[in-house]
Order: C-alpha cells, then structure tokens, then sequence
C-alpha cells in the first residue's frame, strides 16, 4: 500500500511540474502542442526509412490468381468501374467511369462537356474484369471501384484520410504531417475493440486509407453506423477531441443515389505508385511491409454479429 500511494505522489508531483512548464511556456508564447508535435516528428524521422519503395519486394509475376484473391477482398461492383485520367493540357488528373460509347457520335460528353454520365442515353458502362484489375497491379493504369452495390450491401468499410478540398491537387495530398496523429489515432481505436484494420499510405503519399473488410455482405447502413459508433467510442477511448483530418468513410451512402454510383474508391496496390511506397499498406512505423501481399492477407475479415 505504501508503494503505491509513494507512485500516486510521483505522478501528481509529475502532474504539476508539467502544467508549471506548460505554463511557462504561454507565457512566453510558445505552443505546448506544436513542440510536442516536433518531438514526435523527430522520434518518427528514426524509425521511418526514406526510400519507402526499396522495402518492397515485388512478386515476379501478377497472375489472375493473385488479381482475383486480391478483388475478393476489395470487392466493389463489377457492372461499372472507374478510372483515373489525366489531361495533358491542364495537367489535372481525375476519376471517371469507364462507358463502352465514350466520344462516340452519341457520347453526351462530346456535344455537351457539363454532361453527367449517368443522365446520358448513350451511356453503357464497361464491366469490371480481372484484366483490369491486372493491369492497376502491374502500374499500368489507376483503377478505381464502387464499393455501394444496387442491393444497398457493401463488403468492406474504409475510413478515407485524404484532402478533398479545392487545393489538394491531383491525389489528394495533406498539407502538413499532423494527419498521421488521426490515423495511428485511428489505428489505436479498432484495435481496442479487437479490429485488426489494413492501413494503406495513398497515392500521394500524404493521406491514408484506413480499411475494415467483411466475411459477407453486409447492408451499407449496417456499416455505416458500425463506422460511425467506432468513431464516436473511440475518440472517447483515446481522448481525442475531434477528427479535423479525417474526409469521409466510404461507402458514403447508406443507400444508392437515385441514378447514381455512390462515390468510389481507389484501389491499392497500383504497380506503379508502389514503386515509392505508395498505394502500400503500411505498419505501426509508417514503413511499408516488405511483403505487401502476406500483409494484405494476415489481416482478417468481420463477421456481422461485430
């Protein structure tokens, strides 16, 4: 007993000799926060390697075997997929779903550039395939899925960390590091509640994707509020005021937009981006798993009763 109230005495001895500094320091003007901040930074900058895609040991071949244990986990719809594609002239780049009749003599777009695909006559969607899929594994183009089916089911969950806004260029970069704190916040709250989640730095190397997957299909509400309640007890959990960087959770919908997709999703694993580390599923330290594959199926899927 006498030991522990001599531990209890420490830490309030340590409580306030920390408030005394803390108050110092506004006094002087200088943020607590920001040089807490710096201090983590500097402990991250030891432990993460700089040239991310070095780590990387790529397969020797991707076969449709691999592409096709690879889309079971992100399996979105397969009537309609979506691409990205970038302009020459404006030097922009977005995500674009594939139709059959694009800039053909009946491609609403070519007579009327504000033109929604999904309000054309002529639209006819390409369909999914494991070429497709192939060919976003081996870099050769960005493939993007829809995770909303027309039954309203989604079959994994993902808590988006990019910038959306205006600014963010082509891929969505974060403007400063602080975005990392959310996702090891993030990281930290599922795996209190027994989630073992995927963690995947993006394409642009400045934002992450967060992703749960589920043994069966489950309805996108369902999901949702699953995502949602893990927000809410977690950040509670890990004492975490707000999620200031945290975009969206795909699926976005709880049910589909009346002749719509629902937003979309970039793959992971696009050959090309994974070469710098990117599009890579990442560890505790922010280094990249040697073997990005092992990583993708070590990490188990939800069954409903969760």
């Amino acid at each position: 007993m006498k030991q522990t109230n001599d531990n209890l005495t420490i830490i309030n001895d340590l409580q306030k000799e920390i408030q005394c500094l803390k108050n110092i320091l506004e006094r002087e003007g200088i943020s607590y926060q920001e040089e807490l901040d710096q201090l983590k930074n500097s402990a991250n900058a030891e432990t993460i390697e700089t040239n991310q895609g070095s780590r990387i040991v790529f397969p020797n071949e991707i076969t449709k075997d691999m592409a096709n244990r690879f889309f079971a986990r992100f399996w979105g719809r397969t009537d309609v997929y979506a691409k990205r594609v970038e302009n020459k002239k404006t030097n922009k780049a977005g995500y674009y779903p594939q139709c059959i009749n694009f800039w053909s003599d009946g491609c609403g777009k070519k007579w009327n550039a504000g033109l929604r695909c999904q309000d054309c006559h002529y639209q006819k969607y390409k369909a999914l395939t494991i070429d497709s899929i192939m060919s976003h594994l081996k870099g050769n183009e960005v493939i993007g899925v829809y995770p909303l089916h027309k039954d309203n089911t989604c079959r994994f969950l993902v808590f988006d960390f990019d910038n959306h806004n205006k600014d963010a260029g082509n891929d969505y970069a974060n403007k400063d590091e602080r975005w990392k704190e959310e996702v090891d916040a993030m990281r930290e709250i599922c795996q209190l509640n027994g989630i073992d989640p995927l963690i995947e730095r993006s394409r642009s190397g400045k934002g992450a994707h967060i992703w749960i997957f589920f043994d069966k299909p489950i309805s996108a509400i369902l999901a949702r509020n699953f995502g949602n309640a893990l927000l809410d007890k977690g950040a509670e959990q890990v004492n975490l005021k707000s999620f200031k960087y945290y975009d969206r959770m795909i699926p976005a919908q709880d049910s589909m937009p009346k002749g719509g997709l629902g937003n979309l999703i970039a793959l992971p694993l696009q050959g090309r981006a994974l070469k710098d580390g990117n599009s890579a599923f990442i560890d505790e330290n922010w280094n990249a798993y040697s073997n990005q594959w092992n990583a993708l199926w070590s990490k188990p899927k939800l069954h409903r009763c969760l």
